[in-house]
């Protein structure tokens, strides 16, 4: 396969030659003999176990929610245009009437070992500036907005993302307990909690871009919202990468992260987890000026009333950043360059084969 890499922090791009030789299933809009015409047809044809297949994706617009249950390695024929796109929205209804709830809103979800995804884009399509822009009291206006564009379910490892550009508004990337992820060369969109979750995921030389709104006032939103255990060393880390915004977004209008506390069921009743001290982490980043520092979060208590979490109790980092939005948070938040050495790559994946890491 040959490849052309652009700059790391601008839109990176690659050029993938089409040999029918180099992969195991071809996915095209129009399918030639032998040919799959959609990616889930594809993903079944996939063997259980084994090396992972190698499936090329060619350029078009794939409507379609997938589940990875196998060892592959999904490629698209250009990141831009190879889309992956569903419209599912947590208000949304199943066909038994409930609502979908976050956790059943993802158009692709990861629930294999070793799955390794490049050069396309993942898009939760539900139109939230349009949701939004509906009046109250319209029975088409959704409460329920979040809309998962890739979810990386518990206890999932190996899962590899090169090249991918992640689009959403609301929990746009999903991160679930006991899993790793690690992405380089990406680009993840969105603005409430857009990378959240208790899970392990890494972004080197990503573009994390902020989208702009108009239905409400600053803050617009939160770059992450990790509810990491513990007991768990690792969390969600945004190295080498640059923040960016979309036009007309406000400066100090998004924070780097919030403390989520998942609402769970315990022995003594349902209520925020005390347990999850979320992890974030911001290293030698450049930073535009739309971010204020970090936030807090709300939960429930044992008695269903509100209670606040707050960033200083939280496991909340920067280390060697730059731009007008870097330290916003003060020096309480600061890493020295010793700490912050103790999140390299080579710890937090310590058994993951060194080309995975490539």
């Amino acid at each position: 396969m040959k490849t052309l890499h652009c700059s790391a922090l601008l839109l990176a791009c690659i050029s993938v030659s089409v040999q029918a030789a180099e992969w195991n299933a071809v996915v095209s809009v129009s399918p030639k003999a032998g040919e799959f015409a959609t990616i889930r047809q594809a993903l079944a044809a996939a063997p259980d176990s084994g090396t992972p297949w190698r499936i090329l994706v060619k350029e078009g617009r794939w409507n379609e929610r997938l589940v990875i249950e196998k060892p592959v390695t999904l490629v698209g024929e250009s990141k831009t245009q190879t889309q992956i796109e569903a419209n599912t929205p947590a208000g949304a209804l199943d066909d038994s009437g409930q609502k979908l709830g976050t956790g059943r809103t993802s158009t692709v979800e990861i629930r294999a070992s070793n799955v390794t995804i490049e050069n396309l884009t993942i898009r939760n399509s539900f139109d939230f500036p349009a949701n939004a822009a509906l009046p109250d009291g319209d029975a088409k206006k959704l409460k329920d907005t979040q809309a998962v564009a890739l979810m990386v379910s518990e206890n999932v490892d190996k899962a590899r993302f090169r090249h991918v550009r992640l689009e959403g508004y609301q929990d746009t990337f999903y991160s679930k307990s006991g899993s790793r992820s690690y992405f380089t060369d990406c680009d993840v969109s969105g603005h409430v909690d857009f990378i959240f979750g208790p899970g392990i995921a890494v972004f080197d030389r990503c573009e994390i871009i902020a989208r702009n709104r108009s239905d409400i006032a600053p803050p617009y939103g939160y770059i992450t919202a990790p509810a990491t255990q513990a007991d768990e060393k690792f969390g969600l880390f945004i190295i080498n990468s640059k923040l960016s915004k979309e036009a007309g977004v406000p400066a100090k209008s998004f924070a780097l992260g919030r403390p989520w506390h998942p609402t769970t069921q315990f022995s003594d009743g349902r209520y925020a987890d005390p347990n999850a001290i979320g992890l974030a982490a911001f290293i030698n980043c450049d930073i535009d000026d739309h971010i204020y520092g970090w936030d807090k979060m709300s939960g429930k208590d044992k008695a269903g009333e509100k209670i606040w979490f707050y960033p200083e109790d939280s496991r909340f980092y920067e280390s060697a950043n730059r731009g007008p939005g870097a330290g916003q948070g003060g020096e309480k938040y600061q890493l020295s360059a010793a700490d912050a050495a103790q999140y390299s790559l080579a710890t937090i994946f310590a058994d993951w084969d060194k080309g995975l890491l490539e």
